[in-house]
C-alpha cells in the first residue's frame, strides 16, 4: 500500500475543511426597496410611506420577500383617511409577503390558491388568520390577493411585475390597497404592551389557535419563567413552535399523567435558542435536515436531545428524537428576535406509555410511517475530521 506524502495530507485536509465550511452558506439580504422603487414616479408615495413607517428597513432586512406595490392614486385615497402612523404601518405591512412570488410562480397556481404570511402576521399584532393573504387565480386568469379577515372583500389584483431577484425579492404592482378591519383597528396603547417592550409570545399563541399550549406553558411549573428568561436575555433570539389546539387537546390526557419533570421537558421541547425566520427554516441542513437544540436541555428538562428540521419545497417538518413529526402550518409572529410558529402535532422527546397520541413505536425494525429517526448532521471539526479520514482512506487504498 503506497504511503501518503505530507503534502498530500495537507491538500486533503484543506479540501475537507473548505468542503465543510462552504456546505451551508449564510444567507444575507442584499436588496434595497427604496432604490428598487426610485425610478417609478407613480409609486413615489408608496415608497415614501414604506420609509416613514419603518417598513423599508424591515423589508431590506429579510432574505426572502414579496412587496405588493400600490400606485400614487390609490395611496392618495388611503392617506386621505387620516389613519394614525402605526395603523398605516399595519395596513402597508399587509402588502408585504414573507415569501417569494414572481409572475411565473403566480401563473403556476393554475386555478388553485395558497395562503401566505405577511409582515402584519409576522409582527404578532394580527389576530387569528387576519395577517394571512390568500393568493388565488380567479376567472379569466386574473390573480387576486385577499386578506383573510375581509370576508371575501378587500381583494386586489396583480397588475404587473416590477422587479424580480429569485429568490430574494420580488416587487409586484397590484390594483389597489387591500382593506383589512384587523389592520385598521386601533393600535394598542403602550401600557398594554409587555413591560419588557418585547413580543408577548404567549398572547400571540393564545390569540392565534394555540391557546391550549399557552395554557400548558402557564400551568407547568418553570416553563413560563424559562421561556421569558431566554426570550429576554438571549442575544440570538428564541423560536417557539406551538401545537394547535386540536393537537394539544388530543395529547392532554397523556400529558396530565406524566410526572412534573417530564411535563416540563415536553413544554420546553417546543422552543429553541436562535431566531429562525421562515426562510431560515427552509435552509438546507443536509440530507437529514437541520438540527435544533431545545430549551429542554437547558432548563431542567429530561432530554438533552433536539429535533431535526426538514423541508420539501415550502413545507417544513419537525422530527423529534422519538420519531414523531409535526408540520409547520403557519407563521404566527416573526418580529425582532422572536419567532412563533404553529405546528399540527405535539412533539415528545422521550418514549412513554400513554394515550393514543403518544409517540408511536417503530416496531423494532427501524422504520416508521411518519418519518424515520433523525440522524443528526455532524458539524465543525468533527465533520472535517470525518471527511478528511474518508478521503485519506480512499487515497491510500488507491
Amino acid at each position: 500500500m503506497p504511503l501518503v506524502s505530507g503534502r498530500s495530507v495537507l491538500v486533503l485536509f484543506v479540501a475537507a475543511v473548505v468542503l465543510v465550511s462552504t456546505s451551508s452558506p449564510a444567507c444575507h439580504a442584499a436588496h434595497n426597496i427604496t432604490a428598487i422603487l426610485s425610478g417609478r414616479r407613480d409609486l413615489a408615495e408608496f415608497s415614501r410611506e414604506l420609509t416613514s413607517t419603518g417598513l423599508a428597513d424591515d423589508i431590506d432586512g429579510r432574505n426572502t420577500i414579496t412587496v405588493l406595490a400600490v400606485d400614487d392614486a390609490h395611496m392618495a385615497a388611503l392617506k386621505a383617511r387620516g389613519l394614525p402612523r402605526d395603523t398605516l404601518r399595519r395596513v402597508l405591512s399587509l402588502h408585504v409577503l414573507v415569501d417569494y412570488y414572481d409572475e411565473p410562480k403566480l401563473r403556476r397556481l393554475s386555478g388553485g390558491s395558497t395562503e401566505v404570511s405577511t409582515l402584519f402576521q409576522a409582527s404578532g399584532d394580527a389576530p387569528g388568520s387576519a395577517g394571512m393573504v390568500e393568493v388565488a387565480e380567479r376567472r379569466g386568469g386574473r390573480v387576486a390577493f385577499s386578506p383573510q379577515d375581509g370576508g371575501g372583500g378587500g381583494a386586489v389584483f396583480f397588475v404587473r411585475s416590477l422587479h424580480q431577484a429569485p429568490y430574494n425579492i420580488s416587487v409586484l404592482q397590484v390594483s389597489g390597497v387591500m382593506s383589512s378591519p384587523a389592520a385598521e383597528a386601533p393600535v394598542s396603547s403602550p401600557e398594554d404592551e409587555p413591560a419588557s417592550g418585547g413580543l408577548n409570545f404567549t398572547d400571540v399563541m393564545a390569540k392565534n389557535g394555540c391557546g391550549r399550549f399557552a395554557g400548558l406553558v402557564a400551568a407547568t411549573a418553570g416553563a413560563a419563567a424559562a421561556f421569558e428568561k431566554h426570550a429576554r436575555d438571549h442575544d440570538g433570539g428564541v423560536t417557539f413552535f406551538c401545537p394547535a389546539d386540536k393537537a394539544v387537546g388530543a395529547f392532554e390526557p397523556a400529558f396530565k399523567k406524566l410526572p412534573a419533570g417530564d411535563r416540563l421537558a415536553v413544554v420546553l421541547y417546543h422552543a429553541t435558542l436562535g431566531h429562525y425566520s421562515p426562510q431560515k427554516l427552509r435552509e438546507d441542513g443536509g440530507g437529514d435536515g437541520m438540527r435544533m437544540e431545545t430549551l429542554a436541555s437547558l432548563d431542567g428538562g429530561k432530554t438533552t436531545a433536539g429535533f431535526a428540521v426538514r423541508h420539501a419545497g415550502d413545507e417544513v417538518t419537525l422530527v423529534s428524537t422519538t420519531r414523531n413529526t409535526a408540520r409547520v402550518t403557519r407563521t404566527l409572529a416573526d418580529a425582532d428576535h422572536v419567532a412563533v410558529y404553529m405546528i399540527d402535532e405535539v412533539l415528545v422527546p422521550f418514549r412513554f406509555t400513554g394515550q393514543a397520541s403518544s409517540p408511536p413505536d417503530d416496531g423494532g425494525d427501524g422504520h416508521h410511517t411518519s418519518g424515520s429517526a433523525p440522524a443528526w448532521p455532524r458539524r465543525g471539526w468533527v465533520a472535517s475530521a470525518l471527511v478528511f479520514s474518508t478521503l485519506l482512506a480512499g487515497f491510500a487504498s488507491g
